[in-house]
């Protein structure tokens, strides 16, 4: 019993010290995006430090009332966190000032925050990214040893060391510079939302929803997986989230439980795609390609929507199939109620939009939105009549703090570790040898071009975080498009979609993974449905090359074209695999659903009209042969 009580005692005082370093973390930001209290490599330097404090302090094992061995070694990884990042922070001039040199003590301190970095990657995403970035530095010290196309000049040690660290690049560079600046401030924004409870308003509203249509049960999942997917920024978190209440009620319902699981998956998936927040990888865009943030939001809108429309088409199909009705539960918040309980959190996130298009930065949107959802956040105890509201408001506010840094923690973790990749690949133009080998195969024909470049971003995205799995995909596939003559924002697009659908596409669909498992669904079915469930998301980056009018690229009748083939495709594609519409289709109209669905998506203006007419044939078949039947039944 005495045990217990100790093991209970230094967890508790664990997680109280990490609640207190995440809340100073985000004060510090919340200061730091409106004075200048360091110079800019200090304040990475600062804002790594804090999340490595944070990742470490979460690891530490406690075994019989005492830290495991790797309990231990997790306390020695912080002690050398706070050592070596203090030395780095009061060294930051003289290594700014010896760029061209690589001293004994800047190369040390450059091999100890690498190490840190890496083991601190693992313990939060695992060895991918890690054995990622060790390949690309075993790269850049081999380079005059390997062969052929591989072959460049080289860095010794101790500048590749410094290159990637304390020349303030790399670790240091514009990836953790998006995280300090624009990421922790979007990650705190997210946790006063929690805090205050808009994730809970948002399975509110969904639910109530659910109660008005056909298919509610699952559109549960849709709504509410987009909506908070897009605060969370996690598929995984996301899905152990929102999949708890829909994946039951999907089931109660009479949904198979891999459909269920694969609702879920798809849905959550898409959440990093959703403007306005679009996850952290919308900033990274940003800054990467200098087209300004707002911008990316509106551009990302068309996208998004018919993204979100496949699924909600698939499931309302599916649900007719079924005979699934209204959910019908008197426990369920009316909808009018539930809409204005959530109705004064998108207050904030129209201050947010609105600071953008005016013209204003990210860091000052992000901490004015901040500001306003503060305000709507005190008014809310107020008349929510909260015993102690003044005492109750600063509570949550802590707490919004706390799960801003603790989000960012990992976050910020990832993108020292990425930067590393990004240094080394740009350093020996490995990127640009890949993206050259890529034109080779593809020749004069764009389309060999972007199946090479979805198959890679594909590829090194599974089981990444979307942030990284996008950064990978930037490098490895954006510069051949830009260099086939795409527009720069339809690249990033097109690679951002296909990093993001990762999380679909087995073996690995970390999503459909966690999915399956809260469903008690056969993974790799799980995984077929949720390609078929989110096939838009694979088609629309091609459509984005052939049609980029849905990115904003053409006029507005254009768009609207392109979004009608889109839609029309949608219909024919989710028909063919349900054999379902009104009714049950016969063979012909299932293979003129397939044809039509083909024809649609294929770049050629001409079949465009074939497509619409097949589409529009097959929906007239189906209902006259709807009406025909319900005439007999009522006839009867």
């Amino acid at each position: 019993m005495e045990s217990t009580t100790v093991k209970t005692s230094l967890e508790y005082k664990l997680d109280r010290a990490t609640t207190f370093v995440a809340i100073l973390m985000s004060i510090y930001h919340l200061v730091a995006c409106n004075i200048n209290l360091f110079q800019t490599g200090q304040h990475i330097n600062l804002h790594i430090v804090f999340a490595l404090v944070i990742v470490f302090l979460q690891a530490i094992k406690i075994k019989e009332g005492r830290p495991s061995w790797q309990g231990w070694c997790m306390i020695a990884l912080l002690a050398a966190t706070l050592v070596v990042g203090a030395y780095i922070h009061f060294n930051y001039k003289n290594f700014m000032t010896a760029l061209g040199a690589q001293p004994f003590d800047k190369v040390f301190s450059g091999v100890c925050i690498l190490l840190i970095i890496l083991i601190a990657t693992q313990r939060t995403w695992g060895w991918v990214i890690p054995i990622i970035s060790v390949i690309a530095l075993l790269y850049g010290y081999f380079g005059p040893y390997l062969p052929g196309p591989l072959f460049h000049g080289g860095l010794s040690f101790s500048r590749l060391i410094t290159y990637v660290t304390t020349n303030f690049d790399g670790i240091y560079g514009m990836l953790s510079s998006v995280s300090a600046n624009t990421i922790i401030l979007f990650t705190i924004f997210g946790g006063l939302m929690d805090a205050f409870g808009a994730i809970g308003a948002i399975m509110s509203v969904a639910m109530a929803a659910s109660t008005k249509i056909r298919s509610g049960g699952a559109q549960v999942a849709v709504l509410s997986s987009g909506l908070i997917g897009s605060i969370t920024g996690s598929v995984a978190a996301n899905i152990t989230l929102t999949g708890a209440v829909s994946i039951p009620l999907m089931k109660k319902r009479g949904y198979p439980p891999e459909f269920a699981a694969a609702c879920e998956a798809t849905a959550s998936a898409g959440g990093a795609i959703l403007p306005p927040v679009m996850n952290a990888a919308a900033f990274i865009i940003a800054s990467w390609t200098g087209i300004p943030y707002i911008t990316l939001v509106f551009v990302g809108i068309t996208p998004a929507v018919l993204y979100y429309l496949g699924i909600a088409l698939s499931v309302y199909i599916k649900a007719c199939k079924l005979g699934d009705e209204k959910v019908r539960d008197e426990t369920v918040a009316a909808f009018r109620s539930a809409f204005l309980n959530l109705l004064i959190f998108i207050i904030p996130v129209i201050v947010l939009v609105a600071l953008m298009v005016m013209g204003e930065s990210a860091q000052k949107s992000l901490f004015l939105a901040i500001c306003c959802l503060a305000l709507v956040g005190l008014i809310q105890q107020f008349v929510m009549k909260q015993e102690k509201p003044l005492q109750t408001f600063v509570k949550k506010i802590f707490v919004g703090f706390e799960n801003g840094g603790r989000t960012v923690a990992s976050i910020a973790v990832v993108m020292a570790c990425m930067g590393v990749v990004v240094q080394m690949m740009t350093a020996t133009g490995l990127s640009s040898k890949i993206s050259q080998f890529a034109l080779v195969i593809a020749g004069d024909n764009m389309f060999i071009l972007a199946v090479v470049v979805a198959l890679t971003c594909t590829l090194f995205g599974m089981g990444m975080p979307s942030a990284s799995a996008y950064i990978l995909a930037a490098l490895l596939g954006a510069p051949a498009l830009t260099a086939f003559g795409v527009p720069t924002v339809v690249a990033h697009f097109f690679v951002f979609y296909f990093a993001e659908m990762s999380a679909l596409t087995p073996p690995v669909a970390i999503g459909c993974l966690v999915a399956a498992g809260l469903a008690k669904a056969d993974f790799f079915k799980t995984c077929i449905i949720s390609l078929r469930l989110g096939i838009v998301g694979f088609v629309l980056p091609f459509l984005f090359l052939y049609r980029p009018e849905l990115l904003l690229q053409g006029t507005a009748l254009q768009w609207f074209w392109a979004v009608l083939m889109v839609v029309a495709f949608l219909f024919c594609f989710i028909i063919f695999c349900e054999n379902f519409f009104l009714m049950r289709t016969v063979l012909w109209e299932r293979l003129v659903a397939a044809v039509g669905a083909l024809c649609c998506v294929l770049p050629f203006y001409a079949l465009d009209f074939v497509g619409l007419a097949l589409f529009a044939m097959l929906v007239a078949s189906q209902a006259m042969r709807f009406k025909r039947e319900q005439s007999l039944k009522t006839a009867q």
